[in-house]
């Protein structure tokens, strides 16, 4: 029968439970996945399958064997400790062929010891802790002192223990022994008192003698045993490894790597031995998680501890990587560790990791899903803040002093101020007060224009957040667990801020709530759509644009399409800002037919959640640009130029003072080639030249007005030969006929980036 699962994702933790429960240790998995993916919600499946299947194994065992599996509690402690003194553990043939497995997880965030000079020191330390959390200090304290040197007997026996010798008795036996003497001298003290004066030829002062002195060895070791399992539970061996590991001087540190090594061995032991004694099989699954966020030198460190230290033949341990493999690459290849071993990171990875898992990109019920259970958590806490600011008699005591102290200075009804000694309560949004001190109790009347707007600030919130699990709205939905709730909270803070400046008739929580989607989702090219209508906006006061002005009425997705070519060309210094933009392909879906240049306008003063700083770099982008162009020559920048028509390069001819009959030639070819600014701009000089027939003098001319330089193509970063042209519209995935009049769209991906 067929297993059902909730969503896609449930059905990869469970196929990963099922491989890592079968699987042979030591290993090592990759768990690669973006930032801001739901990793530890999927970790946190896999370890609810893997222990449901623990279960139900251990239930087969005890019906197929009869026998219990037991915990370090209660009696089963007392036979422990006693088992651990006496006995050695035996790995049957019986043992090995058991099924049940139990997996003890261990969490290990490399963010917390980002400070240590030994980061990799902090992975063994924090092993070694949750290991003695989970079965107890006196357990693994007693093994360190009794157990380690015993090891355990490989031999195909039916018995699970074998009794430790001492002077060819059972280590048991011994003791009974040695406690019948102790309680035969003791008799004989009592008896006969001890020995006074001269004893020697006295029998029972000869017995007294020898009893004493196998007593007192015995009760010495004993002692001394106690003393060393008392001084293990009270200086952990956590605690002693962080001390090793704060010396610096460089015996201490070779000392150390030693001491981490043997303890690792030792904890190895200890496993097995409690394998044998609990009747399963253990494995502990080390999950390591915010490596990505530390740096190079150290990734690389705890990648080697986890090479080197997890990976003996006999260590029960399931290593589970969870990381960006990009960052980690990239680390690795600059880590100066490093050098000439690894100079591909992928590489290094795969020597490592033993198990790759990607983690799937999520689905769109999955998306809804979190989403859904986000805006609810929201919701929820909202209410209960609600719960707790129920209005009473000290409410109504400060809606009185409100109607009596007028409205704040600044607001509407007092837009300059000039009231400094009238501070009334100051309204926000779901009627909530924070009252200020009143000053002067002199009676206005109150302001009514801002407390009719944001009244329903909670209607529209809630409006809003329902269109987003709208089924229009699951493609663009991001698979990104913060940037989901990134988008939950601004969408909160938006509709609020509009609320208090917005008429309710000019609202509407729908396309508020798709602007901030567009904002998080795509910030480069949006910050680029508003830079341009911006510049478009002050060149057309200043009478300085080229073309037709930008209407109100014009779609984003036509504005960004009008000036795709000129974002081409700041490619390079934009690259990385366009890495932070999800799908091209989507966001040309989302953008089209949606929003309008007025809508841009509309919404720009409430967009919180969009990054000022790159709309300025692209605004001192496009300034330099022109700026160095205007040094060189009073000409065109190239800007300018791509925007332009045949007959508009045909009136600019006209500002080269040319001999008129030239002129009219030049302008007759420049009709005949259909040579537009954009033409101009992508074109050979050199064919340009031959087309036009023009001279040396009129050609140095017309390429510093219309390039900016004389200068030989090769020196333009823009502009390039056909094949290098060609490469490069390839590469930013324009189509090849850049010539013709089809809308473009700029198609960039962060593979494509990097090449």
């Amino acid at each position: 029968m067929a297993r059902e699962f909730q969503n896609k994702d449930d059905a990869y933790c469970f196929s990963l439970a099922k491989a890592l429960y079968c699987v042979h240790t030591p290993v090592t998995v990759g768990f690669y996945a973006p930032w801001g993916h739901c990793t530890r919600f999927l970790l946190h499946r896999i370890e609810e399958y893997m222990g449901l299947q623990s279960l139900k194994k251990d239930q087969q065992e005890f019906q197929q064997t009869g026998t219990k599996q037991r915990r370090a509690t209660g009696w089963s402690l007392v036979s422990l400790v006693c088992l651990m003194i006496f006995y050695r553990p035996v790995l049957s043939l019986r043992h090995r062929e058991r099924k049940n497995v139990r997996h003890f997880f261990i969490r290990f965030s490399a963010w917390e010891y980002a400070g240590s000079d030994q980061l990799w020191a902090g992975l063994i330390t924090a092993l070694c802790d949750s290991i003695e959390g989970y079965f107890g200090l006196v357990p693994m304290s007693l093994y360190r002192v009794v157990g380690r040197k015993s090891g355990i007997v490989h031999a195909p026996l039916d018995k699970e223990w074998v009794s430790k010798k001492y002077l060819c008795l059972p280590l048991w036996a011994a003791v009974l022994l040695v406690s019948g003497v102790a309680i035969g001298v003791a008799a004989l003290i009592f008896v006969f008192g001890i020995p006074v004066g001269n004893a020697s030829g006295d029998a029972i002062a000869l017995v007294e003698g020898i009893g004493a002195t196998v007593v007192g060895i015995t009760a010495a070791a004993g002692i001394r045993m106690a003393v060393m399992v008392a001084r293990n539970v009270i200086v952990t061996q956590k605690a002693q490894l962080e001390r090793q590991m704060n010396r610096t001087d460089l015996s201490a540190q070779l000392g150390f790597m030693s001491s981490v090594k043997r303890e690792v061995k030792i904890v190895t032991r200890f496993l097995q031995f409690m394998e044998i004694f609990q009747r399963r099989k253990i494995r502990v699954v080390l999950v390591i998680s915010s490596l990505d966020r530390c740096s190079p030198d150290k990734v690389v460190g705890v990648l080697d501890a986890m090479n080197i230290l997890l990976s003996d033949n006999e260590a029960p341990f399931i290593s589970i990587l969870e990381v960006d493999p990009s960052v980690i690459v990239a680390c690795v290849e600059s880590s100066l560790y490093m050098k000439g071993m690894a100079n591909n990171g992928y590489e290094f990875l795969d020597r490592i990791i033993t198990l790759p898992f990607s983690v799937p990109k999520m689905d769109c019920e999955t998306k809804m899903q979190l989403l859904k259970n986000i805006v609810e958590g929201r919701e929820e806490l909202e209410k209960s803040f609600e719960d707790e600011e129920e209005p009473g008699a000290h409410s109504q005591q400060r809606n009185r002093q409100e109607n009596q102290a007028g409205p704040l200075p600044g607001s509407p009804s007092c837009p300059f101020g000039d009231s400094v000694g009238h501070n009334g309560p100051r309204k926000i949004k779901d009627d909530v007060e924070i009252p200020l001190v009143v000053a002067a109790p002199e009676r206005r009347e109150p302001s009514r224009g801002r407390r009719g707007k944001g009244f329903k600030a909670k209607e529209l919130i809630k409006e809003a957040l329902e269109f987003l699990r709208d089924e229009s709205m699951k493609e663009y939905m991001t698979d990104n667990l913060v940037q989901m709730k990134r988008i939950v909270n601004t969408i909160s803070v938006t509709v609020r801020l509009m609320a208090t400046e917005v008429p309710r008739e000019k609202l509407c929580p729908r396309k508020a709530a798709s602007w901030v989607l567009l904002a998080n989702q795509w910030p480069c090219r949006l910050s680029w759509i508003l830079q341009c209508i911006e510049d478009d906006e002050q060149m057309h006061h200043l009478g300085l644009s080229h073309g037709c002005h930008l209407a109100h009425n014009l779609f984003l997705w036509e504005v960004y399409e009008k000036y795709v070519e000129e974002l081409d060309m700041f490619k390079a210094p934009l690259k990385k800002l366009l890495e932070l933009d999800g799908d091209p392909e989507l966001f040309q879906s989302f953008l089209s037919g949606r929003f309008q240049v007025e809508d841009a306008l509309f919404f720009l003063p409430f967009t919180v959640n969009l990054d000022s700083s790159l709309k300025r770099h692209m605004e001192l982008l496009r300034g330099s640009h022109s700026l160095k162009r205007a040094e060189k020559s009073l000409g065109l920048s190239q800007c300018t130029l791509m925007r332009m028509s045949v007959d508009e390069v045909c009136r600019e001819m006209d500002k080269l003072n040319l001999k008129e009959e030239n002129a009219k030639r030049y302008k007759a070819r420049l009709r005949d080639h259909n040579l537009s600014g954009r033409a101009l701009v992508l074109s050979d000089r050199n064919e340009i030249r031959k087309a036009l027939g023009m001279g040396l003098g009129e050609w140095m001319m017309f390429s510093v007005y219309f390039f900016g330089s004389g200068a030989p193509q090769g020196s333009f970063p823009s502009m390039v030969s056909p094949a290098l042209a060609c490469r490069e519209k390839n590469w930013l995935g324009l189509q090849e006929n850049m010539l013709r009049e089809s809308r473009l769209s700029l198609n960039i991906s962060k593979e494509n980036l990097h090449r």
